[in-house]
Order: structure tokens, then C-alpha cells, then sequence
């Protein structure tokens, strides 16, 4: 049985990449799952795009971390560096800092966005956890 702990969302980090501006959204939810003693976050990345005189979102990565309380988490979703089209390709880095049971109220989760080696977009997010 999951338990929905907490949900952030931080929308429209907006950043330079090469000669045009990017727009991001970030997403992310933090579910404890009782039954198995862990946490699981699941982090939505899109690109904002405007086709048409409408605002879309381009779904970039939706990484999936579950750790244990206590445990840091780390996850990387992208091409690797030797792969000739990850200068053009959007990557994603997600670091989440976990509560451990009993000592504080809250997860810090960092969202990096990157072209290649370059940073487009930076997210960090306080994640309050509250039973329910």
C-alpha cells in the first residue's frame, strides 16, 4: 500500500540553451510505501514549447527513485558522453537526500538538466513529508 507523503511542483525554470531560451518544468512526488519500508519519488521533466500560440510540454525523463529511509539516492537518465548525439539530447541527474525515520520532516531533491555537459536547468526542492 502506498502513502502519498508529499507532492512539489516547480514550474518554468527558465534557462539558456546555446542561442534560444528553454523553459523547463519540473515535477516531482514523494510516496512512502509502508509496506515495503521505502520511499519512492518520481521526478516529471518536460520542455515547454509553444506550437501554434499554445504553450505544450515535451516530456523530457520521468525518472523513478526508491531508497530507504536514511539511504541517499542517486539516478542518471540520458545519453552517455561517447554517444555522438548527446551535445543535441536533453539529460537528466536526480539526487534525492532522504528523512530518516524519526529525525526530520522533509527530503531535499536536486534536479539537473543538462545538453551534453551544460547546464540548462537546476531545481532543488524541499519535499515535506506529512503523514496523511
Amino acid at each position: 500500500m502506498k502513502k502519498l507523503i508529499a507532492m512539489l511542483v516547480v514550474t518554468a525554470c527558465a534557462v539558456a540553451s546555446t542561442a534560444v531560451a528553454a523553459t523547463y518544468s519540473t515535477e516531482a512526488t514523494m510516496t512512502r510505501q509502508l509496506d515495503k519500508g521505502t520511499y519512492e519519488v518520481v521526478v516529471r521533466v518536460s520542455q515547454l514549447v509553444a506550437r501554434n500560440g499554445t504553450v505544450t510540454e515535451d516530456l523530457i525523463s520521468q525518472p523513478k527513485i526508491t531508497s530507504s529511509p536514511g539511504v541517499p539516492a542517486s539516478l542518471y537518465s540520458g545519453l552517455q558522453p561517447s554517444d555522438r548525439d548527446y551535445k543535441k539530447k536533453e539529460n537528466v541527474s536526480v539526487d534525492v537526500s532522504w528523512p530518516e525515520v524519526g529525525k526530520r520532516d522533509f527530503a531535499i531533491c536536486t534536479v539537473v538538466v543538462k545538453l551534453g555537459d551544460k547546464i540548462v536547468s537546476k531545481a532543488k526542492m524541499r519535499v515535506t513529508v506529512e503523514e496523511k
